[in-house]
């Protein structure tokens, strides 16, 4: 068996990590492709050669408050 990272094929973030048993034939969905390696994880951008992780996020941009409840946007 093996790890393979399926990749949005437009932007190259990995959208899984999926396990393949030896010698099974399998293509992922219109849109997605299967990285060349396996180390990524959900999230991760391939650059070509490496996965990269995802920014992580400020506070400005998250979407959470300090309580972890969605704040309410007005305007």
């Amino acid at each position: 068996m093996s790890y393979k990272c399926v990749l949005n094929s437009a932007t190259k973030i990995v959208v899984n990590v999926i396990l393949l048993e030896d010698g099974v034939e399998w293509a992922p969905p219109e849109g997605q492709e299967l990285a060349p390696q396996h180390d990524g994880s959900i999230g991760d951008t391939w650059d070509g050669s490496k996965f990269l992780p995802p920014a992580p996020l400020t506070e400005e941009a998250s979407p959470l408050d300090n309580s972890g409840a969605q704040p309410n946007v007005i305007g």
